[in-house]
């Protein structure tokens, strides 16, 4: 029986194909993972939760490859990104060497990695990586348990293709250096699916689920304020006050602190000519923390 992969729930933040060649599944007949939630670590529950935890993976070792490819994605990609509430992953396997059944296999693939917030209204992956070919090392217990020996994914620059070429079987090394559409796209609708799946456990199922490029963002400089002040601004969001978690776009995201979901916007009142930042209760719409700056000058007025 496949094992749910959970993770704790954090707020700074799909199903593997598995290729003829290893005589696994299909793309087409994979079904999406559960999401990779993420829940306090210190009052674990059935249902997720929201929390402000470090993530940590904490659920028992997967019995089967699909679920091990995926908890290793996982486990290797979070701890270099702390934004969103959700993490989700895809992966497809080209080849393996080594025993379906003990000991040590060396899986070649090709992988991505994103994390959704809520942004405008929509279920955005606003950060995360991929497609990217790695080498993933797994070591099966007697207990026919997946463990993690190595995850080596190819690195950036002008040592990637001899990488891919010293590390990946010569008949695949075409489509890992120049990742084909239907890949691309399996791994993105892999990735989607825990996204997915997450907001169907919260209630938000019709929130559509997308890039960030896929979504309209309105920039102060669109919005008719000067280069300068704008400037001024992004100095202001640099800092270390509450501006910083606002948007860089003049709209909305959502940030969970502490088990208490919050709306951090950034608006531009044209009329008045102010450019307002503010942190509310998304549940109440109670005004937690709210700065005024003019959008002519740049100077803070409230």
């Amino acid at each position: 029986m496949r094992k749910k992969i959970f993770a704790a729930l954090m707020v700074s933040v799909m199903a593997v194909s598995l290729l003829a060649a290893c005589g696994k599944k299909t793309a087409q007949e994979t079904q999406p993972k559960e999401p990779v939630v993420e829940e306090p670590a210190a009052e674990p529950a059935e249902a997720p939760t929201e929390s402000s935890t470090e993530e940590v993976i904490e659920e028992a070792r997967p019995t089967s490859l699909d679920d091990a490819l995926g908890l290793a994605v996982l486990e290797y990609n979070q701890e270099f990104f702390d934004q969103g509430e959700v993490a989700g992953e895809g992966h497809i396997l080209l080849d393996k060497d080594g025993n379906d059944s003990k000991g040590e296999q060396i899986c070649y693939t090709i992988t991505c990695y994103g994390r959704y917030e809520f942004e405008d209204g929509n279920f955005v992956c606003c950060a995360g990586n991929g497609p990217i070919p790695c080498v993933i090392r797994l070591m099966i217990n007697e207990e026919g348990e997946y463990n993690t020996v190595s995850y080596e994914p190819a690195p950036d620059g002008n040592n990637f293709v001899d990488w891919i070429k010293d590390n990946f079987p010569e008949k695949y090394w075409s489509r890992c250096i120049t990742v084909e559409d239907d890949d691309r796209n399996e791994l993105e609708r892999q990735q989607r699916s825990y996204a997915e799946e997450y907001l169907s456990t919260i209630g938000r199922e019709d929130v559509e689920v997308g890039d960030y490029s896929d979504f309209e963002h309105e920039i102060f400089t669109d919005a008719g304020v000067s280069v300068d002040v704008s400037n001024a601004m992004l100095d202001v969001q640099s800092g270390d006050n509450f501006e910083k978690n606002c948007p860089y776009w003049v709209g909305e995201r959502e940030v969970i602190e502490e088990d208490v979901r919050y709306t951090y916007k950034t608006e531009y009142d044209k009329k008045k000519g102010q450019i307002i930042f503010s942190k509310t209760e998304y549940d109440t719409d109670n005004v937690v923390e709210k700065s005024v700056y003019d959008a002519k000058t740049g100077d803070r007025v409230e």
